[in-house]
């Protein structure tokens, strides 16, 4: 029962962070345009580009952009501190 706990535990992680993720990008589009919450739409984008490895065989490329907005961010943080909380009772 223990690995069925464990693995229901991850599966809401894996929830609340997916809801987080386009719930946040969801509020920031929306709240772009409105004067007092457009700070929720502020993005910032970190990674590195992609990067074509061509050994004439075959063409590998590499990259890995994220771009995350406020609005995101504080639901990821709400996401944890709730994940945190609940308790799963078998």
């Amino acid at each position: 029962m223990a690995v069925k706990r464990s693995l229901l535990r991850t599966l809401l992680l894996i929830v609340l962070l997916m809801l987080a993720i386009v719930l946040g990008m969801l509020i920031g589009r929306v709240t772009a345009n409105v004067p007092f919450l457009s700070w929720l739409g502020v993005s910032a984008s970190f990674g590195f580009p992609a990067i074509p490895i061509d050994l004439a065989v075959v063409t590998f490329t590499f990259g890995m952009m994220i771009d995350i907005n406020v609005a995101q961010a504080l639901l990821l943080l709400a996401a944890i501190l709730i994940y945190s909380a609940v308790h799963i009772r078998e």
